[in-house]
């Protein structure tokens, strides 16, 4: 079976919890993108390659999360993130809620099997689990 997550209704990743610039316009904490509008992205067809089409939410490519994680149902955005030598994580950040314990729960588990480490916000603070490299690399920022 060949399934596909889709977006849909989810606007999370252009409400305001990313970083970046869309036309010269700075993506800020807490302010949605300046192009966004009452039905989703006003410039969909031209928004650039980066941030926008590049982009990509764990919750679409990671079948391991659960479908009842989608970001604007859970309150999470999970991103892919590197570091050192390309090593692997996952960044965990809560969109405008404290992340409910039953999805913090799952990401401890997560971590714990796969040894992914990982980067998660908690009531607006992060905290980081993995290899002391990991750990090192994630406590400058």
């Amino acid at each position: 079976m060949n399934y596909k997550r889709e977006c849909g209704n989810c606007t999370a990743c252009c409400e305001g919890w990313l970083d970046g610039f869309v036309y010269g316009k700075e993506l800020k904490k807490g302010m949605p993108c300046h192009f966004m509008c009452e039905n989703g992205c006003s410039i969909y067809e031209d928004r650039p390659e980066n941030p926008c089409r590049s982009y990509q939410c764990e919750w679409l490519i990671n079948f391991d999360i659960p479908e009842w994680m989608k970001p604007n149902r859970s309150g999470i955005i999970v991103t892919t993130r590197y570091y050192g030598n390309n090593k692997k994580y996952l960044e965990v950040l809560e969109t405008g809620k404290p992340i409910e314990s039953n999805i913090l729960l799952w990401f401890f588990i997560y971590h714990y099997t796969t040894q992914i480490p990982l980067k998660i916000q908690v009531n607006g603070g992060f905290h980081n689990f993995g290899p002391n490299e990991f750990i090192e690399f994630t406590s400058n920022f």
